[in-house]
């Protein structure tokens, strides 16, 4: 991947992978906890309580995407004022939509208690519930200019630093609440005190690393219009994007209760880490494709772009494969035998859908950068429909394996999206994801033999679990250099990065 300082892109990539394990650490160690102490149902509630969240984030109608993409580009060519404006012009817009996300929280409090308390389940004050979100959702978009900032100007060891620590304090907050017996307001209450203080911090952080940064509010009319026109762009490609992702999360509690959403979403939280991997890296793609694009350089691009799928595939194959080998394995021992008869089929299947939705993250960041937003759109809508014409096919017969068997089936058209987009935008003549997976496939031969007859069998608990996981990746990484198929420039730069990265910490 290339960027404009080597130094630079190694750490954010440092920082990248931080941010991508340190999570999966906490969710495997509480989550097991968490459900045993709760009961599904009530965990349910939960996670259709941050499927909600997720839903209420789309009111911003993509002016975060494009506020990062103008900022970008107006610190490339030095606008100083035109930066100022648009940083104060957008103060004022989060500001509105901190007061809506209130208003918006409450109203569905009021909705539910009154009229579905039955359905969502008896024994929770909705209306507190919601009140309790409302003020969450609004303090984040109210500080949201200073909490996206790093991201933008490529200070990801800040970014990182600030939301590892309060993702650990939360997580650990959580379980000790959830183990002196208290169930979902008081852990609402301290994910909003939570929420509160990180966005002070990011507030004091912000102002010192961009002086920029500053309470003020401007209503600049030509930079809000600059900036709606690419971000209801992104937003409907937004709303497409959390529709395939979330939809079902909603769907299935009223079809099948809170109780199989816990069986659907938890396992699934273990797929969506492939495609959540791939996510994080690629989005250091974002920034540097707005630069190469301010200079038109777009030899430059297409050879991110096919570097940054190389990379992409292999990695996932590799954690996908090694799931699906393991499936019964992990849920059994992470969860219990209730999980493997529920929710074996549907892990696979979200690992197939997360191994596909992994190749898309590399192209939806460059073609976001490169403004190619109707394509996306487009294609993301497509997609949406797909899996919500599907849910209503297959949930109802099938239930859960229905919602994962639709979600992998509306993604297929990733692969068209793919096949178009490199010869459209990026003019690859050749098939660079045939040979790929001729590669892949003459490595996941050998690779299944070890794992089914070699280290499935050494599994007897969660430690042992936990060791196989990773071996089983760097396993199928080893086989595939074994096999030759690393390409020379992938493997100097990585044994490159390593050095620095060995040379940093004997420095240190």
């Amino acid at each position: 991947m290339i960027n404009t300082s080597a130094q630079t892109a190694l750490k954010n990539s440092i920082y990248n992978f931080i941010s991508f394990v340190l999570p999966i650490i906490v969710i495997v160690f509480i989550t097991p906890i968490i459900i045993s102490r709760w009961g599904v149902k009530e965990y349910g509630i939960y996670i259709f309580l941050n499927t909600i969240t997720v839903f209420l984030g789309l009111l911003d109608l993509g002016i975060s995407t494009a506020t990062s993409k103008h900022i970008i580009e107006y610190k490339a060519k030095n606008q100083t004022d035109k930066l100022r404006d648009l940083i104060y012009s957008m103060n004022s817009i989060y500001l509105l939509m901190s007061i809506l996300y209130f208003i918006i929280c409450v109203s569905i409090g009021i909705i539910i208690q009154v009229m579905f308390l039955e359905r969502v389940g008896v024994g929770n004050n909705y209306l507190l519930i919601f009140f309790i979100l409302g003020l969450t959702t609004s303090c984040g978009s109210f500080f949201a200019n200073y909490s996206n900032i790093f991201v933008t100007i490529q200070r990801y060891d800040v970014q990182t630093k600030i939301s590892m620590s309060f993702m650990l304090l939360s997580n650990v907050s959580m379980l000790i609440l959830v183990l002196l017996g208290y169930r979902i307001i008081p852990v609402l209450l301290m994910q909003l005190v939570l929420m509160v203080i990180s966005s002070v911090i990011y507030v004091i952080i912000a102002k010192r690393v961009f002086p920029i940064m500053q309470f003020k509010y401007y209503w600049n009319k030509t930079e809000l219009i600059k900036n709606y026109k690419f971000g209801i762009s992104v937003a409907f490609n937004n709303l497409a994007n959390s529709s395939l992702v979330h939809f079902d999360k909603l769907l299935i509690p009223v079809f099948l209760g809170n109780a199989q959403l816990t069986y659907y979403s938890v396992p699934g939280s273990i797929a969506t880490k492939i495609s959540s991997i791939s996510s994080t890296f690629s989005s250091l793609l974002f920034p540097i494709t707005v630069n190469l694009q301010s200079i038109n350089d777009t030899d430059k691009i297409k050879r991110v772009y096919i570097r940054s799928i190389r990379l992409i595939t292999i990695l996932s194959s590799a954690i996908s494969l090694s799931i699906i080998f393991l499936t019964d394995k992990i849920l059994f021992y992470w969860l219990d035998a209730n999980f493997v008869n529920q929710s074996s089929k549907v892990l696979i299947l979200l690992v197939l859908t997360n191994f596909t939705l992994a190749l898309f993250s590399p192209l939806s960041n460059l073609l976001t950068a490169m403004n190619k937003m109707k394509f996306l759109t487009t294609s993301s809508i497509v997609m949406a429909i797909i899996n919500i014409i599907s849910l209503f096919i297959f949930l109802p017969i099938y239930g859960i394996n229905g919602a994962a068997l639709s979600y992998l089936i509306s993604v297929l058209f990733i692969f068209f999206m793919l096949h178009y987009s490199e010869k459209k935008y990026f003019h690859i003549k050749e098939n660079i994801h045939l040979k790929l997976l001729t590669k892949i496939i003459i490595t996941t031969i050998p690779f299944f033999i070890i794992v089914r007859f070699l280290l499935s069998p050494l599994i007897t608990n969660m430690t042992k679990l936990i060791i196989a996981g990773p071996v089983s990746v760097i396993v199928f990484m080893i086989l595939y250099k074994t096999f030759g198929f690393v390409e020379k420039e992938d493997w100097d730069e990585a044994t490159t990065s390593v050095r620095k990265i060995f040379n940093k910490l004997s420095i240190k």
